[in-house]
């Protein structure tokens, strides 16, 4: 009776199509395909700067306003095969319009046209659109590259005439898994030098919430970077299903991803809101400590290192926080990242007066890149006395700004008065 319902199960499941296998080890297995187009990195930004061009020195099949002003450059291929001429069309008081020369026939097509579309309804400043690039003698038949035009921003060197992108240079791989007769969006950090997705090396993204998206900001439970140095299996949470990836065979055309223990999810997620998990570390003084020990203060918890040189342009700020707020409840710690011993990196700060906690790196490595998985610095959160927090870094969701001169207006207006 026992086997006879094993094998009427197993029936089942091949008469449905079941994406799932158990094997020996007890461990269920998913698979998915992979999509023909390559997504970009939206997190990925390289400055390009357009030069003002007159509507003699440019080929379109589209008719250019006389009064419109035009600037042109070069978009980078992320394919890594050199450039792509683009166009900038600005009109008194149309939509910006860039052309992207596609077949590289120095000529705009009408087909080469893309609108810029506004970013936030509210800011007047930014302005996108997503360009396929061919992709030829591959899998993949599109690439996508991202642009970001700063409407009526200048950075230093620009002339008046000269107009500012952004673009991306880093593509994904995506695909969609049948996770038990749920369609789960995965994708997959793609080399076009190596024509290879490395499960060992890059970003690696799950739509853990199943909304249709994967949120690939670097604190986002959502993403996650593989390190060869670190040699490990990447686990991502969907619900409460664990899951890492055993394949990624673009040959095949085949993921394979395998479920795991709840054990073997080692991310601790953060958001804006929850509580700061607590942990222990080592101070440069060499004594053991917790985190818990600054519940009741506002804490500045900032991640850095003197090899960082973004990190070393906040230090002055950071030196400015710790002056002008003391006395309204704020304490600043430092979760060090510098391979050099202590006494040199102390010697550092003693000389610039910067001398609140700082933990040892050797004891936040754990902490830093296999549980919260930093990847950017410095890394800096701000949190309530009751351990919550407030914001996370760079200002990418909204939450208040821990940059520059914008932190210490950002702490002069959360601050309680000094009594």
């Amino acid at each position: 009776m026992k086997n006879h319902l094993i094998l009427t199960i197993f029936s089942l499941f091949l008469m449905l199509g079941a994406s799932v296998s158990t094997f020996a080890g007890g461990d269920k297995e998913y698979t998915g395909q992979f999509d023909t187009s390559l997504i970009a990195n939206v997190e990925d930004h390289e400055k390009i700067v357009f030069k003002y061009v007159t509507a003699d020195q440019v080929k379109s099949e589209t008719p250019l306003s006389p009064t419109a002003h035009l600037t042109a450059g070069r978009f980078i291929n992320p394919q890594g095969n050199g450039s792509v001429i683009a166009l900038l069309v600005e009109g008194k008081s149309e939509t910006p319009l860039v052309f992207v020369d596609l077949n590289n026939d120095m000529t705009f097509g009408k087909d080469e046209k893309f609108e810029l579309k506004q970013e936030e309804k509210d800011n007047p400043y930014l302005w996108s659109t997503t360009v396929n690039l061919p992709v030829a003698g591959n899998f993949f038949t599109t690439c996508a590259l991202f642009v970001r035009y700063f409407k009526s921003v200048k950075i230093e060197g620009m002339t008046p005439q000269e107009r500012l992108f952004t673009q991306s240079t880093e593509v994904y791989a995506r695909g969609r898994v049948d996770l038990g007769g749920r369609k789960v969006l995965v994708q997959y950090a793609y080399s076009f030098a190596e024509r290879s997705i490395d499960l060992q090396d890059g970003w690696q993204g799950i739509d853990g919430d199943e909304n249709g998206e994967i949120d690939m900001n670097e604190l986002s439970p959502e993403a996650a970077k593989a390190a060869k140095a670190l040699k490990e299996t990447i686990v991502f949470r969907v619900g409460q299903t664990y899951l890492s990836t055993k394949k990624a065979d673009l040959k095949k055309n085949q993921i394979i991803l395998r479920e795991h223990e709840a054990k073997d999810y080692r991310r601790i997620e953060l958001a804006l809101g929850k509580e700061f998990p607590d942990f222990e570390f080592t101070d440069f003084e060499g004594k053991n400590r917790r985190f818990s020990e600054f519940r009741g203060k506002y804490v500045l918890l900032d991640v850095w290192g003197f090899w960082c040189p973004p990190c070393r342009t906040e230090m002055p700020y950071l030196r400015e926080a710790a002056k002008r707020f003391k006395n309204r409840n704020l304490v600043l710690v430092g979760l060090n990242t510098d391979p050099v011993p202590v006494e040199q990196v102390k010697k550092t700060l003693e000389a610039n007066n910067m001398m609140w906690t700082n933990a040892k790196f050797e004891s936040v490595f754990d902490f830093l890149n296999k549980q919260l998985r930093i990847e950017s610095f410095p890394t800096t959160f701000l949190l309530t006395p009751e351990g919550k927090i407030l914001s996370m870094s760079r200002n990418e969701r909204g939450e208040p700004d821990l940059r520059g001169k914008d932190l210490l207006e950002t702490l002069d207006e959360i601050l309680p008065e000094a009594e």
